[in-house]
């Protein structure tokens, strides 16, 4: 085997570029594998353009954001287990559960891995899938039915986001859900809370390839975001109370809680998942005399006693996500820069939803 790999580095914001490493040698209880697909994520998109809250000033994007090599959505083969490692053999073909719990603190024992107080990332604290190899720790590696391909498995990140926020929901067969985005994670969160037995599901979709894509999955309450007096709108299609759980997926600027808690009944709740390049004002007297509540979900754990992204796997494995309706471009390594700009440029984004690097 040679002993460098290509891999691709954030230089500086704007810039990924591609390097010869050297490839990866795994420690105990590690896996190498070789990467096949890795999807960029929308945190990878704020790390490359330097926009997000905690990176001001310069310094601090210097330190954290600059020098690695990012990519969490990743799937793969097996390529060489380290020591202590069972259950895994080397042609496996594998996904990557990105968080990595530290399995020690008081949150992990009781198995609220998303919340553990050392919680890292596969593809952030330690390098991630845009390289072509990468070490996995042999616990963060789950096999991929025959039937997923390693395009689709590399979604598996983004529909578990969704399980999990539809979980922080408490979504059930009374409920009438809103889905404000329908990008990776907005179509997972309808996909997610079909699952559940939503009642009725109402979806914002900016683009005619993501209304096409939600159409598709059945649901058919799909507005413009842009539309004139959208909320009220919604507010009458849901029976004049308004909606009992919003789901937020848009991020970057916080107009988007405010409308959301504007179309919420009083008692309702929303959960957002999305990433803000600014800091958001919302007005809690709004939140106050809804008696609304205000739910974050991040990473994702346990469904009482199931992993979150065993049930993504088998919402995928069942044919319930259009993952391969959502990978609408792959890239070669060597390209990943136009990767990042088919989801930044005006007149490339409303035609993108999801962008792999493929090998």
């Amino acid at each position: 085997m040679k002993k460098y790999m290509k891999a691709a580095i954030l230089v500086k914001p704007g810039n990924m570029e591609v390097q010869e490493v050297p490839i990866p040698e795994p420690s105990y209880g590690w896996v190498r594998i070789k990467v096949k697909a890795c999807g960029i994520c929308g945190s990878d998109m704020h790390y490359y353009k330097g926009n997000y809250p905690e990176l001001e000033p310069d310094s601090i994007i210097e330190k954290k954001v600059l020098g690695k090599t990012y990519g969490h959505e990743a799937a793969g083969i097996v390529d060489k287990p380290g020591e202590g490692v069972t259950g895994l053999k080397i042609g496996d073909r594998v996904v990557v559960i990105p968080p990595y719990p530290c399995m020690k603190c008081e949150y992990c024992r009781v198995g609220l891995y998303e919340d553990c107080k050392d919680l890292k990332i596969i593809g952030y604290e330690y390098p991630g899938g845009f390289a072509e190899y990468m070490n996995v720790p042999a616990s963060n590696l789950f096999i991929i039915p025959d039937n997923i391909s390693f395009e689709e498995a590399a979604t598996l990140d983004a529909l578990t986001v969704g399980v999990h926020a539809v979980h922080r929901g408490g979504v059930s067969i009374s409920d009438r859900v809103a889905v404000l985005g329908a990008g990776a994670i907005g179509i997972a969160l309808i996909a997610v809370a079909k699952k559940a037995g939503a009642r009725e599901i109402f979806v914002t979709a900016k683009h005619p390839l993501q209304r096409r894509i939600v159409e598709k999955m059945g649901v058919s309450k799909i507005y413009d975001p842009g539309e004139k007096d959208l909320a009220e709108k919604i507010i009458s299609d849901a029976g004049s109370m308004g909606v009992d759980c919003v789901f937020e997926s848009v991020g970057v600027k916080g107009k988007v809680l405010e409308f959301g808690i504007s179309i919420l009944r009083k008692g309702g709740k929303l959960v957002f998942t999305g990433l803000f390049e600014e800091k958001v004002n919302i007005s809690f007297w709004d939140i106050l005399i809804k008696d609304a509540t205000i739910t974050a979900s991040g990473a994702f754990g346990m469904w009482n006693l199931v992993p979150e992204f065993q049930l993504a796997v088998e919402i995928l494995r069942n044919g319930e996500f259009p993952a391969k309706d959502i990978v609408t471009h792959k890239f070669t390594l060597d390209k990943i820069n136009d990767a990042f700009q088919q989801k930044l440029k005006p007149g490339k984004r409303d035609k993108t939803i999801k962008v792999e690097i493929v090998f």
